[in-house]
């Protein structure tokens, strides 16, 4: 069964590590972004042929929480009526925790799964990541959420940020799990050109942990999650049995998705699509035509096979070997003990996941050199 992407943009300020597509300060929009991603989702509805019962919705952003509840409750609504959300779907959203005064219509419309942008649980880490919230706020919204009726929270954390210190990430670390949420997602922080940590450090004014702070940093989380009963199942994500995101599995998995909204993707049929950036130019597109598609691609086989590698062994379970063709070159990664294998799969190791990226980019690039 395929899935459901909304994108809504909206924030109440500018993180300076953020590069997603968001808007700060123009709620007043809501409104008319909102029947902007109703009508586009009823024009592109039939793209997706008889993929038509969604077994995932995610409003993502920017910030869902930013906006009404009606808004997002009119969304669902209008994607109810249109298709056929799953009877146990898994319906997630993103939020904030100064909006946790929303969290009871949030879960009251149908949403089932409550992601908490948290990022840190001392204060210092959340004045230097440019957060609005008090660890004290963070640990009132998931109160908020648990009387809410959420039973499903996931919280998000970012590890080296400016100057944190690895004592100050296992505390961090220590009141989330005393938090117990059902979900934990742990991202070394990235810095991207065109954000104000991206400017920053390109004058030499982002004090960094140094890199194998920032490795220790990442095997702590590894140590402690899953000392506390999470199970890893991707790189950057631990979950309780039988909580592990559904909605991102689907993607890791290349199943099909339609995504609505300014800057969202959608994948089906082996093609692939993404809608206009800016938010006034997504309005006015779908406005006028009922779209607002900026570009596409259809995969090749070839490429279809990079992207199970690549996404595939970001997985704890890994790939099937036969995926990394006959050449076996790959093997040279094992002595490293970077990946391993067994029954018939390649996976990465628990040192092979800190280093995710880099090994992912060698094998693709071996990949690529084999089939030239």
């Amino acid at each position: 069964m395929p899935s459901l992407y909304i994108h809504i943009p909206f924030c109440k300020s500018r993180c300076p590590y953020c590069d997603f597509a968001f808007d700060v300060g123009k709620t007043h929009l809501a409104e008319r972004y909102t029947a902007a991603v109703i009508r586009e989702f009823r024009t592109r509805l039939p793209e997706m042929g008889d993929l038509t019962e969604c077994d995932t919705v995610y409003f993502g952003g920017g910030t869902p929480s930013e906006v009404p509840p009606d808004s997002l409750s009119r969304i669902l609504d209008a994607a109810r009526s249109m298709s056929r959300i799953a009877p146990d779907a898994e319906i997630s959203a993103e939020a904030n925790p100064e909006d946790r005064s929303r969290f009871a219509e949030m879960a009251a419309m149908g949403i089932n799964r409550l992601s908490l942008g948290v990022q840190a649980l001392d204060s210092a880490t959340l004045r230097a990541l440019g957060r609005r919230h008090t660890p004290a706020e963070a640990e009132a919204a998931v109160d908020a959420a648990r009387r809410a009726g959420f039973r499903n929270l996931n919280i998000d954390l970012i590890f080296s940020s400016p100057r944190q210190k690895v004592s100050v990430w296992r505390e961090t670390l220590d009141r989330a799990i005393d938090i117990f949420p059902e979900h934990v997602s742990v991202y070394g922080l990235t810095v991207e050109p065109g954000t104000a940590f991206g400017r920053r450090l390109k004058g030499g004014r982002l004090p960094l942990p140094p890199e194998d702070t920032q490795a220790e940093m990442y095997e702590v989380a590894q140590e402690m999650l899953s000392g506390a009963g999470y199970v890893q199942y991707e790189v950057s994500n631990f979950a309780q049995p039988g909580f592990a995101c559904r909605h991102n599995i689907a993607c890791w998995e290349r199943r099909a998705y339609l995504g609505v909204g300014l800057s969202a993707h959608s994948f089906f049929n082996n093609r692939r699509t993404w809608n206009i950036r800016p938010l006034m130019a997504y309005i006015g597109s779908v406005e006028s035509s009922g779209v607002a598609i900026d570009g596409e691609e259809v995969i090749s086989s070839r490429e279809r096979r990079l992207e199970q590698v690549m996404l595939g062994l970001r997985r704890a379970d890994g790939i099937p070997e036969g995926l990394l063709g006959a050449g076996r070159g790959w093997n040279s990664f094992i002595p490293d003990h970077l990946l391993e294998r067994g029954d018939g799969r390649v996976r990465l190791t628990r040192r092979g996941l800190l280093l995710a990226d880099l090994v992912c980019a060698k094998l693709v690039g071996e990949m690529e050199w084999k089939s030239a």
